[in-house]
């Protein structure tokens, strides 16, 4: 259980949310049972790179008070691993389900977008490669999130402002850190749209540099708008992310005395997004990414010992 959890918040560390709008708050590190959490760095740089095609028009969000949506979010992981050179013969982790209500409580005069969210069900996937015992009681605590929420502020361009979650005081540590994995992959940083008027075949980008497990991370996610028509708009998007050596936080459940260095991370992918204008989570959306990392894993008065791993994930979204 241990081990896969710990393959888990690795993986997390190099996925990418470019495709989510507004989906949820970023990841948590602090542990209290309600937390303000900030913007995840500097507000996103947008620049826009194409105007497109004539006509064009400002793209903003503005649902309505009492706007409902439920969505549900499929995160799928291959991983190749090997340690010291040691190779860990490749593996497929049971995809993630997770399904997600927000309403909207308040819509202020500049634009801004008050909404609340809850997960209704986390569950993982039946999976062939996993002994039964150690998927049940991946799903056992898992369903510890059931019932967990909070509220978030996005401006009308799709920017979050501001994200609190709660988190039961009784949940398990090792919950807490797969709970702010998952938070952070789901919807780590903000994905505005351009300030300037805008028409098929536009093109902008969007840099931030949001802290994924501890670490820093370089992103830029490149946005293409392919349709737009009746407040629909379709977005082709194209991510790509890198980081430098850093050391991370213990967040792995590793004992205290060991530490992991992050040595490299590259990262890149693409997907597509289909976003109502007036709801704050996309109708659909996809995104596959590919990621080559090393690590360095270090125990108390041993030597460190470098993990080298490749990783293949694909996250969904379908919102009704």
């Amino acid at each position: 259980m241990k081990k896969l959890l710990l393959f888990s918040s690795i993986c997390c560390l190099v996925t990418a949310s470019g495709l989510t709008v507004n989906a949820e708050p970023p990841s948590l590190v602090q542990q209290q049972p309600k937390t303000q959490i900030a913007a995840a760095t500097a507000k996103p740089q947008v620049e826009l790179l194409e105007a497109g095609d004539e006509p064009r028009q400002e793209l903003r969000f503005r649902p309505q008070v009492n706007a409902k949506q439920t969505a549900t979010m499929t995160m799928n992981m291959d991983i190749e691993m090997s340690v010291a050179g040691r190779a860990i013969p490749k593996f497929a982790l049971p995809a993630t389900v997770i399904t997600m209500d927000t309403l909207v409580n308040q819509v202020d005069a500049n634009g801004d977008i008050h909404y609340k969210f809850s997960y209704s069900n986390v569950d993982v996937a039946n999976s062939a490669t996993l002994p039964p015992q150690t998927l049940e009681a991946t799903r056992s605590q898992l369903k510890k999130m059931m019932g967990m929420g909070g509220s978030v502020i996005v401006d009308n361009r799709g920017y979050t402002k501001s994200a609190q979650l709660v988190i039961p005081k009784e949940l398990d540590p090792s919950m807490k850190q797969v709970t702010e994995q998952l938070s952070g992959s789901l919807d780590q940083i903000s994905s505005p749209v351009p300030k300037e008027p805008i028409g098929i075949g536009a093109k902008w980008r969007v840099t931030t540099f949001p802290r994924l497990r501890g670490a820093m991370v370089a992103q830029t996610a490149t946005y293409q708008l392919v349709n737009l028509k009746d407040g629909i708009a379709t977005f082709n998007v194209w991510v790509k992310q890198r980081a430098d050596g850093q050391t991370l936080l213990n967040r792995s459940g590793m004992p205290n005395g060991n530490k992991m260095t992050l040595k490299s991370l590259d990262s890149q992918g693409e997907g597509q997004m289909i976003a109502a204008l007036n709801q704050v989570i996309p109708i659909r959306s996809n995104l596959m990414m590919h990621s080559n990392s090393q690590f360095g894993i270090q125990q108390a008065g041993q030597a460190e010992a470098t993990m080298d791993t490749k990783m293949t994930m694909k996250l969904n979204i379908q919102t009704k």
